[in-house]
């Protein structure tokens, strides 16, 4: 196998793990979409592309490692994963699209690699455990809402190389008490 394709195990909604050959390159859209009970995965660093909403709705899927040869986190790709705690991106990692965590719901830290220009709208939005983001000095922009609704973010520093900060970026972050711009 190759690449597992579009809406290849969709709503499986009692599939609990799976592990992913070296032989998959590709990880098609929504892939595993509302798979409720997938708690544990392991992503291959053969695989260099995971579609957009591949994992979306893995509600009970709590970590995961993207692997190094992936230079995008793709639309959605991980919305609505209430449980996931850590993640881990890699420095290949150029852009995260839109909505790529929104409503992690109990991700507490991410670091952002070097290497990532921009954060497109909606990336992190509704965060709620969300306490600590580093963010590179390689971030240029950061798209509208993209922190929106992180409830327990305390602090926050710019780097230098921001020139477009979005509309509404930290919108309702009502922990929030410190920014260095």
């Amino acid at each position: 196998v190759t690449e597992i394709g579009l809406y290849a195990f969709q709503d499986c909604k009692l599939l609990e793990n799976i592990v992913i050959p070296d032989s998959v390159v590709e990880i098609g859209h929504d892939a595993f979409n509302g798979c409720c009970s997938l708690e544990n995965i392991v992503i291959p660093d053969s695989v260099t592309e995971i579609g957009g909403s591949a994992f979306k709705g893995c509600t009970a899927l709590k970590s995961v490692v993207i692997p190094k040869g992936v230079t995008k986190v793709d639309l959605s790709v991980f919305n609505g994963c209430t449980s996931l705690e850590s993640v881990t991106i890699p420095t290949g990692v150029t852009k995260i699209f839109k909505q790529a965590f929104s409503g992690c719901s109990s991700l507490k830290s991410i670091t952002i690699p070097e290497g990532v220009t921009r954060i497109d709208e909606w990336t992190f939005a509704n965060c709620s455990a969300l306490e600590n983001i580093i963010l590179p000095n390689t971030i240029e922009e950061m798209g509208d809402d993209a922190f929106r609704g992180c409830t327990s973010l305390e602090n926050i520093t710019l780097p230098d190389s921001i020139t477009r900060l979005g509309s509404n970026s930290f919108k309702d972050c009502t922990s929030l008490k410190n920014i260095a711009l």
